[in-house]
């Protein structure tokens, strides 16, 4: 049976509070697992070889899962990562990249991608490439191109930033949702964080953002939809979800630098959220393919 497993953001779980305040990487996995939760995603180099290293004992003892989400910008520097990611005690599920090279020509990014992706075969990690802000797929429409350009190439949907790139109003226009919808026909992975068209990340529970928070539930309807569709002949084939709601200044702070909003709880919505939609998902496209057979 197709699964979800639903990962939470070790960058998520830190602080930058003004009373310095932090819990302690044990804390941190603890809460995690005892949350539910069936792994953590790392964010390389921010999350150093040394601390990927430390957190390993406690990941296997909680029974969880990994994936990296890894800022390279040669392949070179991707060969470094993968080769000692690939003899960790739990090896990430598959990396997602965030392309630290100018959206400038599609060939010269494309070209990149596909030795970006020939290095993870090697290694034997899945290798994705994420949307995201200040990279190669810094351009939602370049992001398209790029996918055009290399058929073959999946996608970790943080739509988030392509929200912010493109700065789309509500109603999203016809246009607008033709173009998310290609995107996610071709995504692997997703992580969840709700945006608006300025603000990358907004606290779920305020009423303001309800209507952001429905677009998004929408796009990950549907891109489960997709996925469970394009996976179907692989019956043991598991999508991540990862919730990553960073900290500030991701999160947005009031004038005395502390958080409007509790980003753990957020965090458990999402995660309650996935599971909802996942299920509704499978559900529709049950009956979908019942009246089609």
């Amino acid at each position: 049976m197709k699964q979800l497993s639903i990962f939470q953001s070790m960058w998520g779980m830190e602080f930058d509070r003004p009373d310095g305040f932090q819990w302690t990487l044990e804390q941190k996995i603890q809460k995690i697992a005892e949350a539910g939760f069936a792994g953590v995603s790392f964010d390389v180099p921010h999350h150093n070889q040394a601390f990927v290293q430390q957190a390993q004992p406690l990941l296997k003892e909680c029974g969880l899962k990994s994936a990296f989400n890894v800022f390279v910008n040669s392949s070179d520097s991707y060969r470094t990562v993968t080769q000692w990611a690939s003899e960790l005690d739990c090896p990430p599920e598959f990396i997602g990249i965030i392309g630290q090279i100018s959206p400038w020509n599609t060939h010269d990014v494309a070209q990149q991608t596909r030795e970006w992706m020939a290095i993870g075969q090697a290694a034997g990690i899945p290798t994705h490439v994420e949307v995201h802000r200040n990279c190669m797929t810094n351009d939602f429409l370049f992001t398209l191109q790029l996918m055009d350009e290399v058929p073959d190439l999946l996608m970790v949907a943080d739509l988030s930033h392509a929200l912010v790139n493109q700065e789309w109003y509500l109603p999203l226009s016809q246009d607008a949702q033709q173009l998310v919808s290609r995107f996610l026909q071709r995504t692997q992975a997703f992580h969840g964080r709700v945006g608006t068209r300025e603000q990358a990340q907004v606290a779920l529970s305020f009423p303001q953002h309800q209507p952001w928070f429905e677009l998004f539930q929408s796009w990950w309807l549907e891109g489960f939809r997709s996925w469970q569709a394009r996976n179907a002949s692989t019956p043991d084939a598991r999508c991540v979800f990862v919730c990553e709601l960073g900290p500030p200044p991701y999160a947005i702070t009031g004038a005395d630098g502390h958080e409007l909003s509790d980003r753990w709880q957020d965090a458990l919505i999402l995660k309650g959220t996935a599971e909802r939609l996942w299920e509704q998902a499978l559900s529709t496209n049950t009956m979908t393919a019942l009246q089609e057979s």
